[in-house]
């Protein structure tokens, strides 16, 4: 559904981007039913949405770069947390698949579930994911998501990694460690799992920062599916990451997997989505912790 309505906004492509608030009402109002509230923000979203709007975002747009990101990574905590890069492409024509491994992940550097997952090259229909990474290298993801970092995001680029697979569950998705961060400290995660190749069908989870469940930190009216997991023996280790990785920053959640009892980087994300499914309580909580430029 979501690919539908960016082809049917492209052609607006560039009004949008110079009017990102026109999509962000939109995607806010269908949410929670309600306007955003960009003159006095409180809650969570609103935050991040002012901030996204009014704040120099330049630094956002460097690490929401899934490849430029590489080097944060390994200038901050080391290139031992990074997954194995293959190769990084200009054009769908340039990947050289005969090079790559039996698993693998193509993914564009400048967008949201724009990634290929390969379990068996044998059974990868090339010209079909040469179709879909040039369709996300033309699609201007920025302008039609209402997140303007994104928009200077250039070049755009192709990257394959390494496929990333937990050994006690090698068929299932990976389980996703999402930390929420304020200025260097973590106060919560986010573990989702279960989830499909290629969408945002997931079981979720939050936990405080002591790994306490907290279902009631969900907007029980949306379609949440709850699963707690254990947590990880690297925990520790995965939270002093976020730590690490999250210092200067306002808000910024930090993805992490753990694999084979060690820490590996995802990806920064400083605009959650609105479906985060959040309660208004924990919103307000979460808002909270977020301390505004001074004077706003």
């Amino acid at each position: 559904m979501k690919q539908n309505l960016y082809k049917i906004a492209s052609p607006f492509a560039g009004f949008l981007g110079k009017h990102p608030k026109i999509i962000l009402n939109l995607k806010y109002y269908l949410s929670f039913h309600r306007r955003i509230n960009l003159k006095d923000p409180t809650l969570f979203h609103d935050k991040i949405t002012w901030m996204s709007l009014f704040t120099d975002t330049s630094k956002w747009s460097e690490l929401a770069d899934k490849y430029a990101v590489r080097e944060y990574i390994k200038n901050t905590i080391g290139a031992q947390y990074l997954t194995k890069l293959y190769g990084v492409y200009n054009s769908p024509d340039d990947i050289d698949f005969d090079a790559l491994p039996n698993q693998f992940v193509l993914k564009t550097n400048n967008g949201c579930t724009s990634n290929i997952i390969v379990r068996d090259k044998s059974k990868l229909d090339i010209e079909d994911a040469k179709s879909r990474l040039s369709y996300w290298m033309k699609m201007p993801y920025g302008e039609l998501s209402g997140q303007p970092h994104y928009i200077k995001i250039s070049p755009k680029c192709i990257i394959a990694e390494e496929l990333l697979v937990q050994p006690e569950c090698p068929h299932d998705g990976l389980i996703d460690y999402k930390f929420n961060c304020f200025n260097g400290k973590p106060v919560s995660v986010a573990a989702f799992s279960d989830r499909k190749d290629g969408t945002h069908l997931i079981s979720r989870m939050l936990y405080d920062i002591d790994w306490n469940a907290h279902p009631e930190w969900y907007d029980k009216t949306k379609p949440v599916v709850f699963k707690e997991v254990p947590k990880p023996v690297c925990y520790d280790e995965m939270t002093q990451i976020a730590s690490s990785l999250s210092q200067g920053f306002p808000y910024v959640r930090v993805d992490l997997y753990a694999i084979n009892g060690k820490p590996i980087f995802g990806e920064l994300t400083f605009t959650p989505g609105y479906d985060a499914f959040y309660s208004l309580e924990y919103q307000k909580m979460l808002g909270d912790m977020i301390e505004l430029p001074t004077g706003k």
